[in-house]
């Protein structure tokens, strides 16, 4: 489990944190400019008002004259509404009504601060035979409503910050929790356990798809690695033996009398054998170079019927010089992509399994042809063919019939031809040639 000391640099409870205080600094940002501006839509409502009270005290003069109008100031003094009028003359002498703060001969808008406190809104007109009426709103209701339409902000933004906070934890732990399943997978493989894979949720989100990857990266490694060991058993198994032969003949010849005819008639055996083992090695290679999808060069295209147009004129002489016969049935103009060194390789191998265990005078065909949209590699012979249930064990590596044990070869040849098949996105499939064995390789359509 992850340490508790660790929460504090928790990757997704810093992000919680970070993102929770810029939602609290954005909302007093906001119930600042939120304030001011609902402050400025409802004080330019007010200015509104106010010339339309104003506008009614200059119709009743305009109607009745200066008693008309000082009779309605008063009366609208007495009413205590949400606005004051005064009339005034020009030197500021009160006629009429009342309003706090109020300067003589006030001409337009003007916010008034009188000492007794609060704040107001005041329309000064100047009418005719030197007097002026002033209309004003009291601004504190107004002030009030603006201050509580901005409070909603901060208020929503601490409740945002709490929730994207406890988020934050929440996906904290969830995190952990993958994590520690990953962490503890992980040593675990790194202690030797290939078999282990990273757990995964099954929610299919972007960290289950990264373990599926990571898993996949893994069974990879566990077949390389299982490869890896299976070869050096292989090597340990069947090289144990020619090495111990040639060392014991190479220890009988140093103990006996020197011959220069017979120490170079061992040496020359001796040489022989670790040709053979250095064969063997070199088909271990190439093998292991194959199952790893390693290829020599880029795949390119490959004229594959010219390929094996010309293994077929190479072997037919082979074949004749044994007593054989190969025969070949090549389509034209036939191209797959690929590693051209290796697809010769494992044709040769193919032509030589069926030269060599065929037995005298083997038929052995050489075919290549389009069938179904894949192109179809074959090779078959009429010779003792393999039993079907040793189709699956001819291909490993070293695997030899019971009645091949006395003729040469290393067991590798199949193998080889498998692994190059994998390598190709082909299938290598073994079938009875009625009688004999036929070996097809099916590359895939394009």
């Amino acid at each position: 489990m992850i340490s508790r000391l660790l929460w504090p640099r928790s990757f997704a409870l810093r992000s919680a944190l970070a993102a929770a205080g810029v939602v609290l600094l954005v909302c007093v940002l906001g119930f600042g400019w939120g304030y001011l501006r609902a402050q400025e839509a409802l004080r330019a409502q007010i200015d509104i008002s106010v010339r339309a009270e104003a506008e009614s005290f200059i119709t009743d003069f305009e109607a009745h004259g200066l008693s008309g109008l000082a009779e309605a100031v008063v009366m609208h003094s007495r009413r205590r509404g949400a606005t004051r009028v005064m009339l005034q003359t020009l030197g500021g002498q009160r006629v009429a009504g009342l309003v706090p703060g109020a300067p003589a001969a006030l001409r337009g808008y003007a916010t008034l601060h009188p000492a007794e406190g609060g704040t107001w809104r005041a329309l000064g007109a100047l009418l005719p035979g030197g007097l002026n009426l002033i209309v004003a709103a009291d601004l504190e209701p107004t002030d009030r409503t603006a201050a509580a339409l901005a409070s909603t902000l901060p208020a929503a933004g601490a409740l945002a910050g709490l929730a994207a906070l406890g988020l934050g934890f929440i996906t904290a732990k969830r995190l952990e929790r993958r994590l520690s399943g990953v962490t503890t997978a992980a040593q675990a493989v790194m202690a030797g356990d290939l078999t282990r894979r990273l757990p995964q949720d099954g929610a299919g989100d972007e960290f289950d798809q990264l373990v599926g990857t990571i898993n996949t990266m893994l069974g990879r490694i566990e077949e390389l690695v299982r490869e890896i060991r299976q070869v050096t058993d292989d090597i340990a198994h069947d090289l144990r033996s020619p090495l111990s032969r040639l060392r014991q003949k190479l220890e009988g010849a140093l103990a006996a009398a020197r011959e220069p005819g017979a120490d170079a008639e061992v040496l020359g055996s001796a040489i022989e054998d670790l040709d053979a083992v250095l064969v063997t090695f070199s088909s271990l290679l190439r093998i292991a170079r194959a199952e790893a999808g390693l290829r020599g060069t880029p795949p390119q295209p490959v004229a594959l019927s010219a390929l094996a147009a010309q293994m077929a004129e190479t072997y037919a002489a082979v074949a004749e010089d044994q007593g054989a016969t190969l025969a070949a049935e090549i389509a034209p103009d036939i191209t797959v992509r690929g590693d051209a060194a290796l697809l010769r390789q494992a044709l040769a191998n193919l032509v030589e399994n069926a030269l060599l265990h065929g037995g005298p005078g083997v038929r052995v065909r050489l075919g290549l042809r389009r069938e179904a949209g894949a192109v179809l590699l074959d090779v078959a012979d009429n010779g003792a063919g393999i039993p079907p249930e040793e189709h699956d064990k001819v291909t490993r590596r070293f695997y030899r019939l019971d009645r091949s044990r006395n003729t040469p070869g290393t067991g590798l040849g199949l193998a080889l031809v498998a692994a190059v098949a994998q390598l190709h996105g082909a299938t290598l499939r073994l079938g009875d040639a009625g009688p004999g064995l036929r070996v097809t390789v099916a590359f895939p359509a394009g």
